[in-house]
């Protein structure tokens, strides 16, 4: 199994990679790369399981950026783009256009892949998933078509497919699921144990949400504003460093600010201000795990000017100090 990509500004450079038939480990295994070059600042952490490649993307881009993809295997994915944007346009009649912006998601297959991926947000994060049918069969077994209803037809059938013709918001509960995923720290056996876990929490969601096609939405709220408030959320998280206000929010989302903060704690359990402020912490904790950021650099970089509030700010949120994160 090859992927290959040919960045439109030079296009002579190719970058291929090579897969085991059916991304088939005995092991897990987990391994980051980094990319700088002009056009892409960031990491990106690969994760391959018995019949799963999980991507985790987190970096800077220099847009609009046009790539030229092309894999030699059925493409099977599941792709929330957390912030960012994502078009792929094939160039052949097995593939539909899939558009992904900031803060949605969408699962597909292409049984080929020949068209090219365009990014026009300087910054991206992503979880992407990619299956194999045999794996999807071994979730489901035996009802693997009943379960699947369409997909699952289309599956056999090699057909193109998109769950949803339009990418939906990333729900609260998809939220979480991803975060689990993103931050799991177990290793070995019960790392590969746990992620597959979450990922057929995932599966069932989805196959669940495309069986029954109905929708429940919190109650009081109807399906108009509880998007606006998942658009809301997505606007918050593309600003850390420079929250809105209430009131910038309101009019950005399209919602009065009543509703809006009513509304809010009920989808997200939290107060907008109280959920800005553990976003803010989530990311400055990744940036000094993950990264190596200075406590001073990851306090600057989610919008702090003052470590010392930082610092406050950080241990009431988590109960402890943000130097204990730093490894002697």
């Amino acid at each position: 199994m090859k992927s290959v990509y040919r960045n439109h500004v030079y296009p002579h450079k190719v970058t291929t990679k090579d897969f085991t038939e059916g991304f088939k480990k005995k092991l897990i295994e987990d391994r980051t790369l980094v990319s700088e070059n002009p056009f892409i600042v960031g990491e990106t952490r690969e994760i391959l399981l018995d019949g799963i490649k999980v991507n985790m993307r987190s970096g800077k881009i220099n847009p609009p950026l046009s790539i030229d993809v092309a894999h030699d295997f059925p493409f099977l994915k599941i792709h929330f783009e957390i912030e960012g944007s994502s078009i792929y346009t094939p160039n052949n009649d097995k593939s539909v256009v899939v558009a992904i912006p900031g803060g949605h998601y969408n699962f597909f297959f292409l049984p080929e892949v020949n068209g090219t991926l365009r990014y026009d947000k300087p910054r991206r994060e992503t979880l992407e998933i990619l299956f194999t049918k045999d794996y999807l069969k071994r979730v489901f077994g035996t009802s693997f078509k009943k379960e699947c209803s369409e997909f699952g037809i289309a599956l056999e059938q090699n057909l193109p497919f998109l769950m949803w013709e339009n990418s939906k918001p990333i729900t609260p509960q998809l939220h979480n699921i991803i975060n689990e995923i993103i931050t799991c720290d177990f290793e070995g056996g019960l790392k590969k144990a746990y992620l597959e876990s979450k990922i057929t929490e995932i599966l069932a969601i989805f196959f669940n949400r495309l069986k029954n096609k109905e929708i429940k939405y919190p109650e009081g709220i109807c399906e108009e504003d509880y998007l606006k408030i998942i658009h809301a959320e997505t606007i918050l998280r593309e600003h850390i460093k420079n929250p809105f206000t209430i009131a910038q929010l309101a009019m950005v989302s399209g919602v009065n600010q009543f509703k809006l903060k009513k509304h809010f704690k009920i989808v997200f359990g939290k107060p907008i201000f109280s959920y800005v402020t553990n976003l803010r912490m989530e990311k400055a904790k990744s940036l000094i795990v993950d990264e190596g950021f200075t406590i001073a650099e990851a306090a600057d970089e989610i919008g702090y000017k003052n470590p010392q509030h930082f610092t406050v700010a950080f241990k009431k949120v988590y109960n402890f100090l943000p130097s204990s994160l730093k490894k002697d």
